[in-house]
């Protein structure tokens, strides 16, 4: 071997490369013999030594997808009589997989036949795993750009489009071709929700700090066809290893229904949902604001308050459907009665609220008389009823003199509440004898009220059906209490109840409920044939009902035996009552509540959380309480077929009630459509005009 050789070999054995040639016969590559150096044997996995192979047997090394395209090319070189560069796998003895790459001359006798091939061979399967891990790599990112759910779009360092995956695509209306090199700022065009007005755009605000920028949540994207879409968009900085800026990539999201939801939770937080008015809790910012203008500046302002006469006659005779279009009717009809910088209210129920700013007392009383007249001219038709109104107004003036916002507010209602006294759909202007005048009248007109009523037997009761919906064909109703005084309309609990828990009186209306319902429940059995009373015993579960208990019964310690006497003495099956408690009670007074329901659940009394949903801590509590029954908050189910929150919070309460194997109840089911959500949304039982109206029940004495 020559010193040349010598060179060769060094250099090769350096490169990791062998040589192997081949000798052919008659040109054929398959027919050939393959020659290969020492160490070039190890390529295939055989002994280190010079070896000579049938080409035959060399391809049986070759990974059978590979065989033909490896042929092919280099029979196609020998007849071209150029050369080959080919890569090809070959497969070890042990099953092990390795790549090989191949260069080789063709060479010719003085005819030009080609006799033999010379060339070079060596190992590439490292760099084929890293070439397949990268490529993998690639993919993967380039997998997951496509399928994540948030729009992505890179830049050069220049601020140019580079890459839209295909959320961007889609909410920009840009394809990732026609972006390419075009300002981000065209691509992904921002501006402000409330002005319209572009800013410095986040990619670009990015590129020029050097920092990743937070996420915005003020803007909108005007997509290429003009639509606009509210967006959170944030940037970060692409560097490169070297620590080159090479752009930056902006990653965005559409939250149209986010901020819509976020606008009408908080234009709710401030306004009745059904009159569109704002609520007592906005109102009194505004009385505070009025108050403070009142001590600053000396300004004088007016405040009303007015009841509507005879509405709870229109909610009782055609429902709460009935009351409900009333009051919106109203609200609208009163708004065209006012100045532009009147406010109006919805305070409550029937109750409404006006600050009139800027206006002394004598005009502000014009303008309630105004407003008196306006309802009192005001008709209401409903089916073949019409029904006249009458509204009783309190003023009062806001003056630097005026103590809060609070005691505004009672001056107010006390002056309303003598406008009612003295007769009904009148304005009265509050002095300061009024306050102590209309609390004693009030106290002693409502004990002697509710006294002459235990007396003289004025007390009535009336059942609502709760109503089975799917699989809960059970009989139950709610127990509702009313007063029918010899001369006069029916009072509603709307009137008495609030004055009865004022003057501790609600232990015995309650005392005197439980009695008359067990009384009436005895009287039903009694009543029955022996062929009637044989079916009833063999239904599934017996006639339920529901009798409402106040927060002041929970503390009555004798209640319990009381509740207990009553069964005995009717002989009552305790699975036959159920109480119905509020859930603000409840929380009110939550260790005695504990402690009175397991006592009665013993027994085999059911309890049904009512008003749920109004709380704060509404599903933190419920785990904590004995509760069948769940009566989901009616502020909740009035308008749910038409407010996507209020269905929204329904659906929840429902499923966790649910799963904690409690029956849900939807109060207020007023209409067709109501019933029809609540039937959707899987509730287990209905009340309402929907599905049962109020009748009597016959009561002992």
């Amino acid at each position: 071997m020559d010193h040349i050789q010598r060179h060769l070999l060094m250099a090769l054995d350096a490169a990791r490369m062998s040589i192997w040639d081949s000798r052919l016969s008659d040109g054929k590559v398959i027919d050939s013999t393959v020659n290969w150096d020492r160490p070039g044997a190890s390529l295939l996995g055989l002994s280190v030594g010079d070896r000579a192979q049938p080409f035959s047997t060399f391809l049986q090394f070759v990974f059978p997808d590979d065989r033909d395209t490896l042929l092919s090319t280099m029979q196609q070189a020998v007849d071209d009589g150029t050369g080959y560069e080919v890569e090809y796998r070959v497969v070890w003895e042990d099953q092990s997989l390795h790549w090989l790459a191949a260069k080789a001359h063709v060479f010719s006798d003085e005819d030009g036949k080609p006799v033999s091939t010379l060339g070079i061979v060596w190992d590439i399967t490292a760099r084929k795993q890293a070439e397949h891990s990268s490529a993998r790599v690639r993919e993967m990112a380039a997998a997951t750009l496509r399928s994540i759910g948030e729009g992505v779009i890179t830049t050069d360092e220049h601020g140019k489009t580079n890459y839209l995956n295909r959320i961007a695509e889609q909410l920009t209306g840009w394809g990732n071709d026609d972006a390419r090199g075009i300002d981000i700022g065209t691509t992904l065009h921002l501006v402000d929700e409330a002005s319209g007005a572009a800013s410095e755009h986040v990619a670009l605000q990015c590129l020029r700090l050097h920092q990743t920028i937070d996420v915005s949540t003020q803007n909108q994207l005007v997509t290429r066809d003009g639509r606009r879409i509210s967006v959170e968009e944030s940037a970060s900085p692409i560097w490169a290893d070297d620590g080159e800026l090479m752009g930056a990539v902006v990653v965005f999201r559409d939250v149209s229904h986010e901020r819509k939801l976020a606008k009408q939770l908080s234009w709710n937080a401030s306004h009745d949902t059904l009159t569109g008015l704002i609520n007592r809790r906005e109102f009194e910012v505004q009385i505070a604001n009025a108050l403070h203008s009142a001590k600053q500046d000396n300004h004088v302002h007016a405040l009303l308050y007015m009841d509507l006469d005879q509405f709870k006659i229109v909610n009782d005779t055609c429902g709460h459907s009935a009351g409900d279009l009333l009051l919106q009717l109203l609200s609208k009809m009163l708004q065209t009665q006012m100045r532009d910088s009147d406010i109006l209210a919805r305070l409550g129920g029937d109750e409404l609220g006006v600050l009139l700013p800027h206006c002394p007392p004598d005009q502000a009383a014009l303008i309630a008389d105004g407003l008196r007249q306006s309802v009192k001219n005001f008709r209401f038709v409903w089916d073949d009823h019409t029904f006249e109104l009458g509204a009783s107004i309190g003023v009062v003036e806001i003056n630097h003199n005026s103590k809060s916002m609070t005691e505004l507010l009672i001056a107010a209602d006390q002056a309303c509440y003598l406008a009612k006294e003295r007769g009904r759909n009148r304005v009265h202007v509050y002095q300061e004898s009024d306050l102590r005048l209309a609390r004693r009248q009030g106290e002693m007109l409502w004990v002697s009220r509710l006294n002459e009523a235990f007396e003289r037997h004025y007390f009535r009761l009336y059942a609502q059906p709760i109503v089975g919906l799917g699989a809960h064909v059970d009989v139950h109703d709610e127990v509702l209490i009313r007063i029918q005084p010899a001369k006069g309309d029916l009072i509603l609990p709307g009137a008495f109840i609030p004055a009865a828990e004022r003057y501790d009186m609600m232990t015995a209306i309650d005392r005197w409920v439980i009695r008359a319902v067990c009384h009436h429940v005895r009287s039903v059995r009694e009543s029955l044939s022996e062929e009637q009373a044989y079916i009833a015993d063999r239904q599934p579960m017996p006639a339920q009902y529901s009798v409402n208990l106040s927060g002041t019964s929970l503390g009555d310690e004798g209640l319990h035996d009381y509740i207990v006497e009553q069964f005995v003495e009717h002989d009552i099956a305790p699975e036959q009552i159920c109480f119905e408690i509020t859930e603000t009670a409840v929380i009110a007074n939550l260790l005695k509540a504990q402690d009175f329901m397991a006592g009665l659940k013993a027994l085999g009394c059911r309890f049904s959380l009512d008003d749920f949903g109004s709380g704060l801590s509404s599903f933190a509590y419920l785990k904590a309480l004995p509760v069948d029954f769940l009566k989901i908050d009616g502020v909740f189910i009035r308008d749910i077929a038409h407010n996507a929150i209020n269905r929204a919070m329904v659906k929840a309460i429902n499923e966790v009630g649910h799963v904690m194997g409690i029956s849900v109840v939807a109060e207020y089911v007023e209409d067709e459509p109501t019933l029809e959500v609540v039937r959707e949304l899987g509730l287990d039982y209905a009340q309402g005009y929907a599905v049962g109206s109020l009748r009597p029940l016959t009561v002992g004495d």
